[in-house]
């Protein structure tokens, strides 16, 4: 079996402010977590007779409804509210990339919400993602990418190909954040041409790599459950490294896992906005801390405070740009 124990969670970037409930339940009950844990499953899958109708499904809804799909609703009414300002009329939004029927001067629509996944149908997935910028990179109608985000972060894994595939984009890239640009969230913003939050309680950053681990064993025990561990004489390190983190020692685990991915977010941020490139090393910027958006416009972390009609606005200037600079290109290669 691969070093992923039961126990151990991905290593991720996310904000420690939008931890689940069930969680915050565990770790405020004092000197003793398992009953909390086990109180907070009862609450999460209650017990049922046996005569009542059992649930079929791990879900509520037998049919669940896909993240590509919520986003699409997402857009359906944002572009109902479009619809009903007259300055935004003759503006195209759309999130069917492949479209042959769009005007030129289009905008992609990405919607970035909830916990980010490196490859999930039902939250935000990064390689859905990288698979939406390229499609529409390829479409000659769109001009310009919005991406529409409110997440705390996610998972570590793949954000370092989403970045080489982003810096790769030649079309201009703007991000409107909504409450929460966080950790792995902002790990994919960085790479935008343009910033601006919604509002000025906006939290922005959590630049930083982070663990949870939690250790059932004692639990177990207590419920009558031994764990017995044999390893073949040649595999003394197998799972070791997640081993020796489940009994509380991390500094390998830090030192050969997150420290490497820390440096690889750092880099990408610093490589997206080099307007952060001037603050010391050890700001707070760089350490994992969050900010509201006149601390986060200060530091560097985005470019300004704007509504959703300014931030249309300022996607429609730079895709105007891009394409201005496009039909120069192609005149140019005609005239040689």
């Amino acid at each position: 079996m691969p070093d992923a124990p039961l126990a151990v969670r991905v290593a991720s970037f996310t904000s420690f402010r939008t931890l689940p409930i069930f969680a915050e339940k565990i770790c405020n009950e004092q000197n003793s977590p398992a009953p909390a844990f086990a109180s907070a499953m009862m609450e999460a899958f209650p017990l049922v007779a046996a005569d009542d109708r059992q649930p079929t499904s791990f879900f509520f809804d037998d049919d669940p409804p896909t993240y590509k799909e919520t986003s699409r609703a997402a857009l359906s009414l944002l572009l109902k509210n479009m619809a009903a300002r007259p300055e935004l009329q003759g503006i195209t939004i759309t999130d069917n990339f492949s479209s042959e029927d769009l005007p030129e001067g289009t905008i992609a629509y990405h919607r970035i919400w909830g916990f980010i996944t490196a490859d999930c149908r039902w939250y935000f997935s990064c390689k859905q993602f990288e698979y939406d910028l390229l499609e529409a990179e390829a479409n000659p109608a769109i001009t310009c990418h919005l991406l529409h985000v409110n997440s705390p972060g996610g998972e570590a894994w793949y954000l370092d190909r989403l970045g080489e595939t982003m810096r790769s984009l030649n079309k201009p890239v703007v991000t409107l954040v909504e409450r929460y640009d966080c950790s792995a969230c902002y790990y994919i913003t960085c790479h935008s041409s343009f910033i601006a939050s919604l509002t000025s309680n906006d939290t922005i950053g959590c630049i930083g790599t982070m663990l949870e681990a939690f250790n059932y064993d004692g639990w177990f025990e207590r419920m009558g459950i031994r764990r017995i561990v044999a390893r073949a004489s040649k595999s003394d390190l197998k799972n070791k490294k997640s081993e020796e983190l489940l009994k509380g020692k991390t500094e390998q685990y830090v030192k050969e896992y997150l420290d490497p991915l820390n440096e690889q977010f750092l880099s990408a941020v610093l490589a997206g906005r080099p307007q952060l490139s001037g603050l010391p090393e050890d700001d707070p910027v760089f350490r994992g801390e969050t900010f509201s958006t006149p601390q986060a416009i200060e530091k560097g972390l985005v470019d300004a405070s704007m509504t959703f009609i300014e931030v249309i606005a300022k996607a429609v200037e730079l895709g105007n740009g891009y394409a201005g600079l496009e039909k120069i290109k192609k005149s140019a290669l005609n005239y040689l």
